[in-house]
């Protein structure tokens, strides 16, 4: 009886373990974030490889109106849990970053976060 009991709690440690929610783990630029320098990209990083299928990432200029990322998040090449997008030459000003993405439970996580280019010179 123990012996069972040990086992169904091991399963069930390892089965939740497998069908956690992607968490983003690793941003640049990070959330809140105060830039000298405009980036080049959008990368995130999550805990675990996520899925394509419903895979969005946009950047948002400071009033909500216009995309100035490239439209062309995807997945890296080598590591499918990092999601990138190149970004079009940001002007000083408050930008906002939304993605999406499906983890491997087939949940889709959702999430959002601000970052700032100051144009300030080092």
């Amino acid at each position: 009886m123990i012996r069972t009991m040990s086992w169904l709690v091991f399963g069930l440690l390892v089965s939740s373990g497998c069908w956690a929610h992607a968490i983003l783990v690793e941003a640049h630029p990070g959330e809140a974030e105060r830039l000298a320098r405009a980036p080049e990209e959008i990368r995130l990083r999550f805990d675990a490889p996520v899925g394509e299928r419903y895979l969005a990432l946009a950047v948002i200029d400071s009033e909500q109106r216009q995309r100035v990322d490239g439209h062309d998040a995807g997945l890296d090449l080598l590591d499918p849990s990092i999601v990138r997008a190149s970004l079009e030459t940001l002007p000083p000003g408050e930008y906002q970053v939304r993605y999406r993405v499906q983890s491997a439970d087939g949940h889709v996580v959702t999430g959002h976060y601000r970052f700032n280019v100051t144009g300030e010179k080092p």
